[in-house]
């Protein structure tokens, strides 16, 4: 994988960053937590209040600092002495809280030097599987999470559908995959990587089909949900054009295995 270029952050926009951090906490963090003296003379110690003090915060405001947080990462990586370690944790966290404050994931691209919400999942993915202490891949978060979803005895609604669409699902899925191809002028490099790796995944499976294929089955739903989601962008309608009838059968294939996933 291609090292990840960070966007360019001069001192002045990165302690532009820094103050509109503080100016909104000072309006709503008591003195005695902010740390006066310490979150004014390190971007860091200011980071880790964005991180820990985010109870009784007003939403919009624990948002707009996550937004300016990453930005300030950045301006500590090109001007300030860092231990690349402790601010790939900080991103982590950060990234994380926008998580659990709902926050639209396309919100972080631009400060983490991505370009899609796509891109912003995949790196949450590898930040979680390297603090599980697995591969740092995206992929390998993925799986080890349906895994862990997938029940320890048989799901027998699952069974029983797939028994009768697992083959509509991947022939519909490795027919989008296939699209990269034949339309490879009409999308951009995040939506050819996505459809590489649902070509990839689609490759994995084998037949006939027995529960041990469930796990490729349930990546590939995953995959084919999360690039219909993408695909709603008005930048992508020559490319809905094309697909035709293909992706109403797609959404409604993976919108139905989901259901059944998380029936009851």
């Amino acid at each position: 994988m291609p090292k990840r270029a960070y966007p360019i952050m001069d001192k002045t926009a990165g302690q532009e960053a820094i103050a509109r951090i503080w100016e909104r906490r000072k309006t709503t963090t008591s003195p005695s937590d902010l740390g006066l003296e310490d979150c004014e003379t390190d971007p860091l110690a200011l980071l880790r209040l964005i991180i820990t003090s985010d109870r009784g915060v007003p939403e919009w405001i624990v948002m707009e600092d996550v937004v300016d947080g990453l930005w300030v990462l950045s301006y500590v990586r090109q001007h300030l002495p860092h231990v690349p370690a402790v601010l790939d944790r900080f991103e982590y966290e950060l990234v994380e809280l926008g998580g659990r404050m709902k926050m639209p994931q396309i919100r972080m691209a631009a400060p983490l030097g991505l370009r899609s919400r796509q891109a912003v999942a995949n790196l949450i993915g590898r930040h979680r599987a390297a603090k599980l202490g697995l591969p740092r891949s995206e992929r390998a978060e993925r799986n080890h999470r349906l895994r862990a979803a997938a029940r320890s005895t048989t799901n027998q609604d699952e069974a029983a559908w797939l028994d009768r669409h697992a083959l509509p699902l991947w022939e519909a899925a490795a027919q989008l995959a296939q699209l990269r191809r034949t339309c490879d002028h009409l999308i951009d490099d995040d939506l050819a990587e996505d459809l590489m790796h649902l070509r990839s995944v689609v490759r994995e499976m084998t037949w006939p089909l027995t529960p041990t294929q469930f796990p490729t089955l349930r990546e590939i739903g995953w995959w084919v949900r999360s690039i219909l989601e993408d695909l709603e962008a008005d930048s992508y309608a020559a490319f809905r054009a094309e697909a035709g009838d293909l992706l109403p059968v797609l959404a409604d294939l993976s919108s139905r295995h989901y259901a059944v996933l998380n029936r009851g």
